[in-house]
């Protein structure tokens, strides 16, 4: 376990997700993580930065997003910042996942991803640049134990 804080810079631009993915799996690789807790950082990744893609550069205009993984024994922590729009993702409430798909407002189920395999979320807006900060405990899995 290294504790070593590992950073990418990314454009927005949707080809950077296999970049993305690709910086993640070699991270895990270092950090000897379960494979079950780098699909659920691929996945809120995957989420989160193509939800800035799409919807907090929409200009033509080139934006960078940053993103930062740090872990210890007992905890990851995952940060990801851009300068796109102002956004709370976590202001709208977790869709009602209990009511069937064709009763189901549009959207929300990627964030409602993220409350649900992080342990902590939460946003802020410091200046011009939007900063989702996420921590993950009880990573290793059972035979690292």
């Amino acid at each position: 376990m290294g504790g070593e804080r590992r950073e990418i810079e990314l454009k927005n631009d949707l080809e950077e997700l296999e970049r993305l993915g690709n910086w993640l799996t070699e991270w895990a690789e270092h950090e000897s993580l379960n494979p079950k807790t780098l699909f659920q950082l691929n996945l809120v990744c995957d989420e989160l930065v193509t939800n800035t893609i799409l919807y907090g550069c929409t200009t033509d205009a080139a934006h960078t997003i940053w993103i930062s993984l740090l872990a210890d024994s007992e905890t990851i922590e995952l940060t990801i910042k851009d300068d796109g729009l102002a956004f709370d993702p976590f202001a709208r409430p977790s869709p009602d996942v209990t009511l069937p798909l064709e009763e189901r407002e549009i959207g929300g189920l990627g964030i409602h991803f993220v409350r649900e395999v992080m342990d902590e979320a939460f946003y802020v807006r410091e200046g011009s640049f939007n900063t989702i900060c996420m921590k993950k405990t009880g990573w290793k899995s059972p035979q690292e134990d």
